[in-house]
């Protein structure tokens, strides 16, 4: 009576074992894309920031000067913001997880240092000398060229991690920012 029980304990089991290999779907790596989601929604809680125009009074140079001054600080904190939700996740789990979110953060604080420079020069720039002026809005136009090519990453440095594109096309809020 034992060896049947074993007998059929083993053949159960056999069974069992081949049925799971036959399973051949890719199994999702979960906390990859939880990983992913948190940080697609500190990337759109920064959207919204940025997405939030200065009014330009472009007749008085001097309060043209103050909204840009100012839109430029709330982008360098909305920068830092993400920086700062970036790091709060710590690496993802995935491979090269460190690595991937060391680029992102290198575009970011680029970017940031960019906006920063731009915001202090324009700040400091005399109305009065229209040249200087100029110059600085130059400053400012080129560090809003600099974020509108960021925009895309550090979401695009992430992504370009394999692993993480993959996390990124399954985790709920990333999507909502794809169909945004």
């Amino acid at each position: 009576m034992r060896a049947v029980l074993v007998a059929g304990t083993l053949a159960g089991l056999a069974v069992l074992a081949g049925c799971g290999q036959d399973k051949a779907a890719p199994e999702e790596n979960a906390a990859a894309i939880t990983w992913s989601d948190h940080v697609c929604a500190v990337v759109r809680d920064g959207g919204t920031k940025l997405s939030q125009l200065p009014g330009v009074d472009a007749s008085d140079v001097a309060k043209a000067r103050e909204g840009l001054v100012t839109y430029l600080a709330s982008l360098s904190q909305a920068l830092t913001d993400l920086g700062d939700g970036i790091t709060r996740e710590g690496p993802p789990p995935v491979t090269d997880g460190q690595a991937t979110v060391q680029r992102a953060m290198e575009t970011l604080n680029t970017t940031k240092a960019s906006v920063d420079e731009a915001r202090t020069a324009l700040a400091s720039a005399p109305v009065s000398d229209q040249a200087t002026f100029e110059q600085a809005v130059r400053g400012a136009s080129d560090a809003f060229a600099k974020l509108g090519n960021t925009t895309e990453g550090p979401t695009k440095d992430l992504t370009d991690n394999p692993e993480l594109a993959k996390a990124f096309q399954k985790a709920p809020t990333c999507q909502a920012l794809e169909g945004a």
